[in-house]
């Protein structure tokens, strides 16, 4: 019991923090900024550390899950800066993070005998999102000044749609399994993974839809994705497989 108070802690913080980091990085970054970037990125850490211990959680899907978390937290600390090398670091270990929650949930899907990994529903609306990235791509207009780039935020995109789309999976099965608190996991792991989503669709438009300045967007940007790295760190209470 003496565990759950840090982890309230942790989401109580995340509120303060949150919104320390949006006043301090506006209108330049800086290293106060910084530091209450990575505070924000440290909470949902610790909050996945807080969750596995809590339910005695030592299984692959809640090893795998704190590696994707702790490169969320080493891609925020790059990304940070504005130097490329520092960006193109921060974008790979987000890319490797979104690989690890993929990992992460398909490892636990397979304790349900009836799923196929790669089914038709899931092919379908993988591509149907895909679609709608592409179109929003068009729509914001876009522009990179290198072809990699643009073909790297493709792949992104791809890889992050697909991370949304197995913990929605997961969720779903864990609820219909009747396992205990599965419609928990359904919400952390849909609402976490949609959050996120949200998150890195609206930092394509800031950075390469010439929205730096865009006060709202940034705002929003900010809060989805720490709102939903704590709902992601937080499944690891209740998906124990």
């Amino acid at each position: 019991m003496t565990l759950w108070i840090p982890f309230a802690l942790c989401f109580a913080l995340q509120c303060f923090t949150t919104p320390l980091f949006l006043k301090l990085s506006w209108p330049n970054r800086s290293i106060k900024s910084l530091l209450a970037k990575m505070l924000s990125a440290s909470l949902f850490v610790c909050v996945g550390l807080l969750s596995a211990k809590i339910s005695s959680n030592t299984s692959d899907f809640a090893k795998t899950m704190l590696i994707g978390l702790a490169l969320g937290w080493i891609g925020d600390y790059f990304l940070h800066s504005d130097k490329q090398s520092f960006f193109a670091v921060g974008f790979i270990a987000f890319m490797a993070g979104h690989i690890a929650y993929i990992t992460a949930y398909c490892r636990a899907l397979n304790i349900f005998g009836d799923y196929k990994q790669f089914n038709l529903m899931e092919i379908l609306i993988l591509c149907i999102l895909v679609a709608v990235s592409m179109w929003v791509f068009k729509y914001f207009k876009l522009e990179f000044s290198l072809k990699i780039l643009k073909l790297g935020v493709i792949a992104y995109s791809v890889i992050l749609i697909t991370m949304f789309i197995k913990a929605t999976s997961l969720g779903i099965n864990f609820m219909l399994s009747g396992a205990n608190n599965g419609a928990l996991a359904l919400i952390v792991l849909s609402l976490g993974s949609l959050l996120f989503v949200l998150s890195d669709a609206t930092i394509g438009i800031l950075i390469f839809g010439g929205q730096k300045k865009n006060r709202p967007l940034k705002i929003f940007n900010i809060v989805t994705y720490f709102a939903g790295q704590m709902l992601l760190a937080s499944s690891i209470l209740f998906v124990n497989i």
